[in-house]
Order: structure tokens, then sequence, then C-alpha cells
């Protein structure tokens, strides 16, 4: 298990849509070599989750602060049809994927050094203890899958396939529809020949799937203020298209029992959030993000990554220090590339570019809370 350090910011190029609120504890498991068992310790009053990620994005269990309380019981995760099982000294965890990636959070205050130091040395309690796994040398075929760039997917049919191969080749045979089956091995025979129409219109096929995708991500579940809210979470069902946009823009997401992700690209007039423009978002007094242990609003160029700036601040949350709040309680937070002149402001800044915003609600306690719309202003 890996244990990241400190916060993410924007050196992180790895996945996408990283939080820059809790550290992250990760390991991935290979089921099929037996079962797992994880040992947590004491969290007391501090936020934690234990996430466990099947192959195919999808997550039917979170345990942690919410479930649990500040202690959970040793957790067995193994292979099976999916259940959850309380035992009298452990819970067991079966998962449909041979792969599984276990994915810890651990919430900790932003500037505060001594805090963090608390964070991290309860990382070094978590255990994780298993089967070994003889040494091998890595197939030719699987060097090619690492080495290869995550673009060419879209523009080399062939990588295309390969990648997704090795992705079928960790979920259940029955969990994969025999249209895709029967695709792979047609498609197979027709990526052969670069020069060929057929080889050509694959490819096009695939850039035209990837924005159709991204176009997706503006319109996840419900509408509200310009916000995309996806209330399903993580339950894709045989919604791919879904299951697709939430990969691209998030990946991984909790349950939405465990949080909610709106996401926003457009401001109050439709129109795609750039940092050409200033912006404004006014949480009302009475109309703060109803989350029961945490909520941050976080930046991202479009592509999902952080972006680096001046104060090396990747979002507003609700432990953010120095926010000014109006006379009144309310909370202005200004988006704009340029610093503001007056520095006591709100300030998030934004990329130059096209951005997106994305909402943090951890223990959502409202299902039709809305976010605040997007509105521009004049630059100050």
């Amino acid at each position: 298990m890996g244990h990241q350090r400190r916060l993410s910011d924007h050196t992180l190029t790895a996945g996408v849509a990283p939080n820059v609120d809790t550290l992250y504890s990760l390991a991935f498991l290979d089921l099929d070599a037996g079962p797992f068992l994880l040992t947590m310790p004491n969290f007391g009053d501090r936020y934690y989750s234990v996430q466990i990620c099947e192959s195919d994005t999808t997550t039917r269990i979170v345990l942690g602060q919410r479930t649990s309380g500040p202690q959970l019981p040793p957790i067995r995760i193994c292979r099976g049809d999916p259940s959850l099982a309380d035992g009298k000294s452990e819970t067991a965890i079966k998962c449909s994927t041979r792969f599984v990636m276990v994915a810890i959070r651990v919430l900790v205050l932003p500037e505060d050094p001594e805090d963090t130091a608390l964070a991290r040395a309860l990382q070094e309690q978590i255990q994780l203890t298993g089967p070994s796994m003889p040494s091998r040398a890595a197939s030719e075929s699987l060097t090619d899958l690492v080495r290869r760039e995550r673009n060419a997917e879209i523009v080399d049919p062939a990588g295309f396939l390969d990648s997704l191969q090795h992705a079928m080749t960790a979920i259940a045979p029955d969990s994969i529809p025999s249209t895709v089956v029967e695709q792979v091995e047609c498609l197979q025979c027709l990526v052969r020949d670069t020069t060929s129409v057929e080889w050509r219109a694959i490819s096009d096929g695939l850039n035209a799937g990837l924005d159709q995708i991204a176009q997706h991500v503006k319109t996840l579940g419900e509408t509200r203020n310009g916000w995309a809210l996806n209330e399903r979470g993580a339950d894709f069902g045989g919604d791919h298209l879904l299951r697709a946009a939430v990969a691209y823009s998030q990946i991984y997401i909790n349950p939405a029992i465990e949080a909610l992700y709106p996401v926003c690209e457009v401001d109050d007039q439709g129109q795609q959030l750039n940092g050409a423009h200033a912006y404004m978002i006014t949480f009302e007094p009475d109309d703060y993000p109803p989350a029961k242990y945490f909520w941050s609003l976080t930046i991202y160029h479009k592509a999902g990554l952080l972006y680096g700036n001046e104060l090396a601040r990747y979002a507003i949350t609700d432990r953010t220090p120095g926010l000014v709040e109006g006379a009144d309680g309310r909370l202005e937070v200004w988006i704009q590339t340029e610093r503001p002149h007056e520095p006591e402001r709100n300030w998030l800044p934004c990329p130059p570019g096209d951005f997106r915003l994305m909402l943090r609600l951890y223990g959502p306690d409202q299902t039709d809370w809305a976010p605040p719309l997007v509105t521009p202003r004049v630059a100050q």
C-alpha cells in the first residue's frame, strides 16, 4: 500500500480531478492470488473512508466514519459474487473483478503541518496483508501497455484494442456484453492495415466517441443552475455513457450516499467558463453546501488537472483559513486569473483558458440542493 504524504497539487498528472482535501492511501490487489486483510487504526472524530474500486470503475462499498464511526473492524477482501457480510470479528467484501483498488481517504486541515503529521501517523498504522506474489519478468505486451501514451488509444485503433483486451481479461466473461466480444473480434481483422479506409474510419469513430463522452460531462444526471448533478453516483447500471463520462472527468467516485460531485463548465448564460473572464459564486448565509463531513470547491483545467498558481490554492473549502464573509454571512468566491486588487477577497485562481469547477459534498444531507450560479463580473 502506497501512502500520499502531501496534498495533491498541479504537479500531479496521473489520474483526473484529484481532491485537495484528503491524503490517499492506495493499493492494487490481484484477488485471484487469494484474499487480503485490511486493518485500520482508530481515527477518532477525523473523517476517513475505505473505498473498494473494481476494474470496471464500479464502487459498491465504502466503509468508514459514516458506517462505523472511528474504528472499522478488520476487512477481508476476496473474489466472488459481490456481497458485504459482517462476521463476529471482521467484515468480508466479495468483488466481481480480479483486480481491485483500495482507496483510503484521510481528511486533513490545509496549511496545518501539525494536522498533516497526525494524518500521516494514522496512515502508518494501516495494515494490509495478503498472499505473496512470485516475481516474474513483465511480458512484452504488458510493457507496451504500460508505456502507451493515453492519447494513443484514440489515434491508434490497434493500441485501443490492445488496451481494451487487457482490461477485459480482468472482468468475469459473463459481465462483458456479447456484442463487445463480437465487435472486438471483428475489429482485430480491420486494424492491421494502417493505410486502409477501415483503419481511418475506426480512428474517426474513437475520436467521435470521446467527444460524445466529454460533452456528456456537462449534463451528468440533472442540471441545476448550470451544474451537472449525478445523484446516482457510482450506480451506473447499464448506462455506459454515464460510466464513461464519470471515468473521463472524475473516475472512481464514491456512491452518492458517501459523496456528491456537482460539476460546472458554464456560466449563468450557458457560456463555457474561461479565464479570459472573471466570475463570482455567492453562497448565501443559509445556503452553504450541505455536507456533514466537509465540502470543497475545486478548479481544474478542462483536461481535469489542477492549475498551478501563485497562491498554491486549488480550492475554497470549509477549512480554508482566512476566508472573509460579508456582514450578512454570505461567502463570495472570486474566480479569475489575475490577482484581485483587494487581497483579502476569497480568490480562487483559474487557468487562462477553459476550465471546470467541481464541488465535493462529503456526507450530503440534502438531495435537492442546487449550487449557486457562476456569474460573470468585472475583474478587480
